[in-house]
């Protein structure tokens, strides 16, 4: 499978699963895992990095961390984080964003009264505003509204 396929698989994965965290964000990873592992992809759950974590109060302290899914499709990289609320934590936001991925997915519960697309894309470009990173697009898979789509966020510098 090429990596559009992929990404499409994981997408209906994620529309037919039932939501993120129920019955654990464990059983989900190793479910996403399998899942892929059987479309051929090689996967490395709780892939580690060393990353500079972006704070709520906008202090930048350098972490190591894991991403929850590393998804190798031929010479192509995926790296995926699942949080289980509306939004991705800043954390997740800021592993994506360092990673040596090709392709970002951040993946949400969400809930039908919340604009989960809209908060999302504001906390990622503040995160890519702190870290001065230009532009990389993540694709947002919002579980509960079954909508995927991406965020071209993006960092303007003023020099």
């Amino acid at each position: 499978m090429n990596i559009e396929e992929i990404i499409e698989a994981v997408k209906w994965f994620c529309y037919n699963y039932s939501p993120i965290y129920e019955p654990t964000h464990q059983r989900f990873q190793d479910d996403l895992s399998n899942f892929l592992r059987k479309k051929g992809c090689r996967v490395i759950k709780e892939y580690g990095l060393f990353f500079d974590n972006v704070k709520g109060n906008g202090e930048i302290v350098e972490s190591g961390g894991y991403i929850d899914l590393f998804v190798f499709v031929n010479q192509q990289k995926i790296a995926i984080e699942f949080d289980g609320g509306n939004n991705l934590k800043l954390k997740s936001i800021s592993k994506l964003l360092q990673s040596e991925a090709d392709i970002l997915v951040g993946i949400v519960r969400g809930n039908q009264r919340y604009n989960v697309w809209y908060s999302n894309k504001r906390r990622i470009t503040d995160v890519m505003k702190r870290l001065q990173i230009l532009r990389k697009p993540i694709l947002l898979i919002i579980n509960y509204q079954k909508s995927a789509s991406w965020i071209h966020a993006f960092y303007r510098r003023s020099d």
